[in-house]
């Protein structure tokens, strides 16, 4: 019974680091269509009154 478990926290422990991983992979892959977009967009704020 304690394998079974073990198991299953180790399945579920895997499962949520690779959600981590595409999640930081999607925001980086963003990040990098927008620059790629509007390359001016984020790179320098420069504000003028």
């Amino acid at each position: 019974m304690q394998t079974a478990a073990a198991l299953s926290t180790a399945i579920t422990k895997k499962a949520m680091d690779t959600g981590k991983e595409n999640a930081a992979n999607i925001i980086q892959d963003m990040r990098a269509m927008e620059l790629s977009v509007n390359p001016n967009v984020g790179s320098k704020f420069d504000m003028r009154i």
